[in-house]
């Protein structure tokens, strides 16, 4: 349990709080992390998604919920301008269709055109499943589209069943795009094969997903399938929920480290590429040394965030979903490439529906949103839940 161990209840306030946390190790930097105030983004949005343009638009996609018996999410958009000082609610009319709906899957190119994918690639037949995409020119503050993508798996299962028990015949293409230095385009994406057979512990219907690797020559139109990431049927729910990182710093420049949910009460687990996705290492769970004697316990929280700050470091936030009972939202921070994961810190401690996302605003400033409540954990099904945010400021001994 990370509060019996990690804090005592007086630092765990003082670092709620705002007062600076250092985590050190003797062959590592150590890290400076403060925590800045909480603010409320969005009311009753249990699902949110981070982007920031380099024109400094930050923008929140989110879920508000799911209707009874309904194929797609009740969406919510949401910009800011000035910094993240306030938030303008996006409505956007007929013309773009359901967008824009993406869970994480945007990506800012070299150009300057942003790209932003819908998650749910359905199945249109003979294996081809299709979906819309987005584009702006200008920060997000008009949009073009939507635009059609696709791609064929041959080995796909295109009659599923979700974690709701309702049948699907979809992919879900979220969380990451990347450019890479040709120009063509990665994505992390997650669903059912044909061979994956296994039930998930609380979803009889829904099997144990796999998560795999989709690239675009194109700029986004069409996506070939590249490889598995991970289809071990491990913990709850195998391997779902990928986000994908490629390292800009030497020594391991080139380096793409994915991270993947594992199920609602077990490790994130990780694996690294160094050919561009066409093989991975074996995924394994996250673990992370909280005492000095050595002491290890796992990383475990659902839906993972991955992004590496300019200073090299990389940034992980997830959360616990109430099932695990050690309620809250948390930053994990990697000061080398990835290998080892640490300074694991809270920024929440309320029921949360586990959804986050943190990008690097400014120079050695992060800005992270999550969701809490004041459900209680056993009865948190129907209540509100609102997207907070703060900036979380970090330096580098």
């Amino acid at each position: 349990m990370y509060k019996r161990t990690q804090w005592t209840r007086r630092a765990f306030a003082a670092t709620l709080a705002g007062a600076p946390l250092i985590a050190a190790d003797a062959a590592k930097p150590s890290l400076r992390i403060e925590l800045g105030p909480e603010q409320l983004v969005a009311a009753g949005v249990p699902w949110p998604y981070l982007f920031q343009a380099r024109e400094g638009t930050t923008v929140l996609f989110g879920h508000i919920g799911w209707p009874p018996g309904g194929k797609y999410p009740i969406l919510y958009t949401a910009r800011s301008f000035d910094g993240r000082k306030t938030w303008q609610e996006w409505k956007l009319n007929q013309q773009y269709g359901r967008g824009p709906i993406t869970e994480g899957s945007s990506v800012q190119l070299r150009d300057g055109r942003i790209l932003l994918f819908d998650v749910h690639a359905e199945h249109v037949g003979n294996k081809r499943f299709e979906a819309g995409y987005w584009s702006s020119k200008d920060g997000f503050r008009t949009l073009e589209g939507p635009h059609k993508y696709s791609f064929v798996l041959p080995d796909a299962e295109i009659h599923s069943y979700d974690d709701r028990g309702e049948p699907i015949s979809r992919m879900y293409v979220r969380r990451s795009v990347i450019e890479l230095q040709n120009g063509d385009l990665l994505a992390t994406a997650y669903g059912h094969f044909e061979s994956d057979k296994m039930a998930t512990e609380y979803a009889p219907k829904m099997m144990k997903m796999r998560s795999f690797l989709l690239r675009s020559r194109d700029g986004g139109n069409h996506w070939d399938y590249v490889s598995t990431i991970a289809s071990d049927p491990v913990e709850q729910e195998g391997f779902c929920e990928p986000v994908l990182a490629r390292l800009k710093h030497a020594p391991r420049a080139g380096r793409l480290v994915c991270q993947m949910r594992t199920g609602r009460e077990n490790p994130v687990y990780q694996c690294e590429s160094d050919d561009e996705g066409r093989t991975w290492t074996r995924a394994y769970p996250l673990q992370w040394t909280y005492s000095r004697f050595g002491r290890s316990r796992p990383i475990a929280g659902a839906d993972p965030d991955l992004i590496e700050m300019r200073d090299g470091t990389l940034v992980m936030s997830f959360g616990h979903k109430p099932d695990y009972r050690e309620h809250g939202n948390y930053l994990a921070f990697s000061t080398d490439h990835g290998q080892s994961w640490g300074a694991v810190t809270p920024v929440s401690h309320t029921v949360t529906m586990a959804y986050t996302g943190v990008r690097e605003v400014a120079p050695g400033e992060l800005f992270v949103v999550y969701t809490t409540s004041n459900a209680p954990a056993d009865n948190y099904r129907g209540a509100r839940f609102n997207t907070m945010g703060r900036s979380v400021f970090l330096r580098r001994g």
